[in-house]
């Protein structure tokens, strides 16, 4: 039985390795030039998306608008003349006179008789319980503090709405305290380190992607050659091709594949760095409100940064 639950064990962890390394492929087709473009999307060699989009060019257009208001001219019909047609006068219906109708003799009104109001019986008093003076003395004893409110006016527990609010930082305190060299330097390099994982989350690459019939002067052309030369050294560009339209017989187009792939491996550490990063700064921050709102004391800052809290509170 032991060794059934030990098997089982490991292909779970066999499967679960399967699944979080497994790689999930996204891949973007486009090709785009002056009349329009074109976009399609893959996914795991399965197209998910396609558009395409054709751009009108005003001599299109312009034929189109003559077209149009030939043809209106030629929808208009002749004018025919035809003969008035006569018009008819409608005499009015002859009103029936209709009999008026008899009275008829109804019951006299019979004359109203004076009512009798009788005065109403003054309510006795029932007989109202005093309070024993025993009671009233043990009352007093158990709390003595309390005929003091009573005579006072005075509530023993204020409602929680008359309690006193707890202060808010300002909006110079709060840009002050953002602003701090090292909390905004340790934000700035927490957020270099989060589009460094973000690139390698999805291992982007370029595929074959070109942009030809790019035209000029011979000695602007020349620089742009010569620019794309030194442009196959870096990374992301190495793979484009910025082609002269030295002959002038090509129009402007670029086309390519822009590869993209990663695993559920990769987008669980890159939350689990957000997440921490996240909660690092907001620690870092809340200690310092506390503290101004404390003490009331803001750090320093520079000339600089004194400006931006300045025009961030303006606005």
């Amino acid at each position: 039985m032991g060794g059934f639950f030990f098997w089982l064990l490991v292909v779970v962890c066999v499967i679960a390795l399967v699944v979080l390394f497994f790689p999930l492929r996204f891949r973007v087709d486009f090709d785009a030039n002056e009349r329009g473009g074109r976009a399609e999307f893959f996914f795991l060699r399965k197209r998910l998306w396609s558009g395409e989009k054709k751009r009108k060019h005003k001599d299109s257009e312009e034929t189109s608008d003559d077209d149009a208001s030939d043809d209106s001219d030629a929808a208009v019909p002749e004018y025919v003349e035809t003969a008035p047609v006569p018009v008819v006068e409608k005499k009015p219906a002859p009103v029936e006179s209709k009999p008026a109708e008899e009275k008829t003799p109804g019951p006299e009104p019979s004359e109203a008789k004076p009512l009798k109001i009788e005065p109403a019986e003054p309510a006795v008093p029932g007989p109202v319980e005093a309070e024993p003076k025993q009671q009233t003395e043990e009352k007093i004893k158990a709390n003595p503090a309390e005929p003091e409110a009573r005579e006072s006016g005075k509530p023993d527990e204020e409602p929680a709405a008359e309690k006193e609010e707890k202060r808010k930082l300002t909006d110079k305190e709060f840009w002050t305290i953002l602003l701090t060299p090292d909390l905004d330097g340790r934000a700035f390099r927490y957020l270099k380190n989060i589009i460094a994982e973000s690139l390698r989350l999805l291992d982007i690459k370029f595929v074959d992607c070109y942009v030809e019939g790019i035209r000029g002067d011979y000695t602007s052309m020349g620089y742009g050659a010569a620019a794309n030369a030194v442009a196959k050294g870096f990374p992301y560009l190495e793979a484009w091709d910025f082609r002269m339209d030295w002959e002038r017989n090509r129009e402007l187009r670029a086309a390519g594949k822009i590869c993209a792939s990663t695993n559920f491996c990769r987008i669980f550490f890159w939350l689990f760095l957000v997440a921490v990063y996240g909660g690092i700064l907001f620690v870092s921050f809340w200690r310092r409100r506390a503290r101004v709102l404390k003490t009331g004391e803001l750090p320093e800052l520079g000339y600089i940064r004194n400006k931006i809290v300045a025009f961030m509170v303006e606005d």
